[in-house]
């Protein structure tokens, strides 16, 4: 019996551990997500996407706001990071004013919602949402049924300018904007830039003490507790059917 108590305190220690960290990481990467959907509500009803570029990027700099009869559109040159590179990112933000047309089902095959991106110098389309793979069966409009709007974002790697082409659920132009955008080889941005959150920010608003330890708390309480009791039974069990053999 001396055998099996050491054989289940040392399994119960490994499946303690394994729960302690999957419960820490899927309990931050929650807070981090609700976090996200705070500033995507906030950037919706205040009509104003700093703080949501912002919690998402190293530097930032809006390029500014064009609204037609229907739509504001925002549109931002982001410093981040993929992988362990830095890129430089243009997000472009469609917020409807009106009640348009748009999906209500994410592969909705009607909706012709795109984003039409030309190099101006060579007259090239670079870019086309309507034959990104990325965007493949995806009604891009359904972001308004889920957030109240909806993003493109673009990879830049030099200086470029671009004719901006939106289309919405119908395929009809929103808006076309000529635009010019200097690449940024961070960390050697211009003073035009704006920080993104600080990690000591981030901590501050995912306040573990509040949103992760309690979860942490009660998810070891309750194992240890079905651990003893199972643990229990299980040693009895053993015992009482070695003595009646």
């Amino acid at each position: 019996m001396k055998k099996f108590v050491i054989s289940y305190i040392f399994i119960s220690l490994l499946f303690a551990v394994a729960l302690y960290f999957t419960t820490l990481t899927l309990s931050y990467n929650e807070r981090v997500y609700e976090i996200f959907q705070e500033f995507s509500e906030d950037a919706k009803l205040n009509q104003d996407f700093d703080s949501f570029v912002r919690y998402q990027s190293i530097e930032y700099k809006r390029i500014g706001q064009m609204d037609t009869e229907n739509y504001s559109i925002f549109m931002y040159h982001i410093i981040g990071t993929e992988s362990t590179e830095y890129m430089n990112q243009l997000g472009f933000f469609i917020l409807p004013k009106s009640n348009i047309k748009y999906a209500i089902s994410v592969d909705d095959p009607l909706d012709q919602t795109k984003l039409v991106l030309t190099d101006m110098e060579s007259n090239e389309v670079i870019y086309d949402t309507s034959i990104d793979k990325a965007y493949e069966a995806v009604a891009i409009s359904y972001g308004i049924e889920k957030m109240g709007y909806y993003f493109y974002t673009y990879n830049m790697t030099e200086d470029i300018l671009l004719k901006i082409q939106l289309y919405d659920y119908d395929g009809f132009l929103i808006k076309e904007i000529n635009q010019g955008f200097e690449y940024q080889a961070y960390p050697m941005i211009d003073d035009t830039f704006n920080p993104g959150i600080s990690q000591e920010e981030l901590e501050t608003l995912i306040d573990q003490e509040n949103y992760i330890y309690p979860k942490l708390m009660r998810n070891m309480t309750i194992y240890i507790v079905i651990d003893v009791l199972f643990g229990s039974l299980l040693y009895f069990f053993i015992k009482y059917k070695k003595n009646h053999l």
